[in-house]
């Protein structure tokens, strides 16, 4: 290991100072072989140990040998975490590029990342197995992990098409307009980045360019969901669209649904609070009752109503939730939330107003 960090600090010093690069040569050639499971067939290695030792031979003989030990022990050391940092960067690269995170269980911990709500995963983090003594599937998990990521990669090349992850029965923002392309949005109800993103779609008129859907997808953690009354929300909202499409059709206007998500992500609660965190905070009951005030506020009957909270259990809602869930996962298969489909790509997180003023 010692010839491999001289050739890299040969390396290094060639590329500011001539006199080094004469060594260069003699240097790959060590770190060629090192590098290839063989033996070096030049002295480098040895010219380099003794360089380092001659003055300790001279003072003190006797640390010769457990000094020549530690350089090696020290090499390997720096090797090793050389290559450890070369793993994690590129690991990390290759996340930004097919998730727009450098760190998939939690995007927010990566400084480059757009801002969003991390989806994460249910499965314990590398050092969390390593500390728990489950070694193997700590290593296991971690190249299953860059396996997935890799694989992935084909699908963030190709031409996004929004309303082929669209739902049967998408309702749209504004109401659907012939025409105008199709933008879908994953979102959950709870996340403030979602709110952010809706009031950039009303501030850059993206929603008079587009027929903008969404899928809603409430956040799970290994404690439940992420928010609180995320999944409740969600199925008031999955709820209104089957409503809607069993009493209309297809209706041209603006359905309830998108009532509650305006009322949800742009108004503020009596507290001073915006209603997001309030809704986030609230009890389930104190919930449901403002999402009957909203719905009822948007027109709907005191019998609509009932039978939309109603059906926020049925089978059909339940399966229908579980439907976005395996598209966002499995089709779309971002990390991150809000993602965004629109102008022919997958965008992650957060997307300011110009980026949205910008896409066709």
């Amino acid at each position: 290991m010692v010839c491999i960090v001289a050739f890299i600090v040969v390396l290094v010093l060639s590329a500011v100072s001539a006199k080094y690069r004469k060594l260069l040569g003699k240097a790959w050639g060590c770190f060629s072989r090192r590098v290839t499971f063989r033996a070096c067939d030049t002295s480098f290695r040895d010219d380099v140990k003794t360089s380092m030792l001659a003055p300790l031979a001279i003072r003190a003989p006797r640390l010769v040998k457990p000094a020549s030990i530690a350089i090696e022990v020290v090499a390997w050391i720096m090797v090793l975490s050389l290559i450890v940092s070369l793993y994690l960067l590129g690991r990390s690269g290759l996340n930004l590029f097919v998730y727009g995170t450098c760190d998939k269980q939690d995007t927010q911990a990566c400084s480059l990342a757009a801002q969003a709500c991390s989806i994460g995963g249910s499965e314990p983090g590398f050092w969390e197995s390593v500390g728990s003594g489950d070694v193997i599937g700590a290593f296991g998990r971690e190249f299953a992990s860059v396996g997935d990521t890799i694989s992935t990669i084909p699908s963030r090349l190709r031409e996004w098409d929004a309303a082929q992850f669209a739902a049967s029965d998408a309702t749209y923002l504004g109401g659907y307009v012939e025409g105008r392309p199709v933008a879908l949005e994953v979102l959950d109800p709870g996340c403030r980045y979602c709110a952010e993103l809706f009031r950039n779609m009303k501030a850059s008129g993206f929603d008079d360019t587009h027929n903008v859907t969404y899928l809603a997808y409430p956040i799970r953690s290994g404690f439940g969901d992420k928010f609180a009354n995320s999944q409740l929300i969600a199925s008031y909202l999955t709820a209104v669209r089957a409503w809607e499409a069993q009493q209309h059709g297809s209706r041209t206007g603006e359905t309830g649904d998108w009532y509650i998500l305006e009322q949800l992500f742009t108004t503020d609660a009596p507290d001073g609070r915006s209603t997001q965190e309030w809704m986030n905070a609230a009890s389930a009951d104190d919930a449901t009752s403002r999402l009957h005030e909203w719905l009822a506020a948007d027109g709907y009957t005191p019998d609509a109503v009932e039978q939309i909270a109603a059906s926020t259990t049925s089978p059909q809602v339940t399966a229908t939730l579980e439907a976005n869930r395996r598209v966002v996962e499995d089709d779309i298969r971002t990390v991150a939330i809000p993602s965004l489909i629109g102008g022919g790509r997958l965008h992650a997180g957060l997307v300011d107003v110009d980026a949205l003023r910008g896409m066709k």
